[in-house]
């Protein structure tokens, strides 16, 4: 019997080879074409900084229904205005396979001393927010006429931080110890992750691999996809790729993970072929966050949020 462990990661020039393949190239382009009508919407001219908040809950919301916690954009954003790690009043989520052996709900102190009633789903969905939102600080401005450099933060502590602030809902409610938070579950699982980052492929193909390679070898716990995706959609940005940061990349696959898990089995082979029909699928998911994008710029636009 085969085990995960020994699975090989595909190589740096499997990746440049499968993203040098015709039809990985037209979908990039089709991408690339979709995240250009994003850029020029008419509703961010103006109202990038709402879109990309807006966006930060809706990819949020996608990673967390990702991860098994059920719970809605509706919900996410409530929690947010009522108070971090709170549950909404009728937001009915819970989170599987996620936290400690204690019951599904949990209480925390209150500033006033009286327990929280907390929601093991929405602790972990408003981590991810925390992480996306902590993302977004870093991205350069839309329409900026002055160019601003992204502050240069070395690839270990940016990991770490991403799931430091993933893990933090959960921590602060008790359902998880810190002696987990921001450590890998081997050392080996994030070695290729610097070379997928300056890999000889272009950006869509190096977040694609990044992407799957935090799904398939579960680097933390809990959590993984979530920081592949964070970090896959921190290279799209700061490449030029989604100068945005309105492009929801991980929603396509919330809404059909059996899907999304079918096409990863495509970069556990590790050969060409299968490296290419992976990044295929990231491209679709891209394609879609792109426009589910122009849907939230649409949104901003005529002030109809939520």
């Amino acid at each position: 019997m085969v085990t995960i462990d020994a699975l090989i990661d595909p190589s740096v020039h499997v990746l440049a080879r499968a993203s040098a393949r015709p039809e990985v190239q037209a979908a990039m382009n089709s991408a690339i074409d979709a995240l250009t009508r994003l850029r020029f919407h008419e509703g961010l001219r103006r109202g990038w900084e709402e879109a990309r908040a807006e966006a930060t809950i809706h990819e949020a919301t996608a990673l967390a229904l990702i991860l098994g916690a059920r719970t809605s954009v509706s919900d996410l954003r409530l929690a947010s205005l009522a108070g971090v790690g709170e549950r909404p009043a009728g937001a009915g989520s819970f989170l599987a396979g996620v936290g400690s052996p204690h019951a599904d709900t949990a209480s925390c102190p209150s500033e006033a001393g009286a327990p929280i009633r907390r929601d093991p789903a929405m602790d972990l969905a408003i981590g991810i927010q925390r992480s996306q939102t902590g993302l977004v600080a870093g991205f350069p401005p839309l329409n900026s006429r002055v160019p601003s450099r992204p502050r240069q933060i070395p690839l270990p502590a940016l990991v770490a931080s991403i799931h430091r602030d993933i893990c933090s809902g959960l921590v602060e409610s008790g359902r998880m110890s810190t002696r987990g938070v921001a450590m890998p579950n081997s050392p080996e699982f994030l070695a290729p992750l610097a070379g997928y980052m300056s890999a000889n492929a272009p950006a869509l193909a190096r977040a694609a691999a990044i992407l799957a390679h935090f799904r398939f070898r579960e680097v933390f716990t809990p959590a993984s996809p979530a920081v592949g995706a964070a970090l896959a959609r921190r290279l799209l940005v700061l490449e030029g790729v989604d100068p945005t940061g309105v492009c929801t990349i991980s929603v396509l696959d919330a809404h059909d993970p059996v899907q999304a898990s079918r096409e990863l089995a495509g970069w556990v082979s590790a050969d060409e072929e299968g490296v290419a029909r992976w990044i295929l699928h990231f491209t679709k998911s891209v394609e879609h966050g792109a426009k589910a994008g122009e849907n939230i710029a649409l949104h901003v636009q005529a002030g109809r949020l939520g």
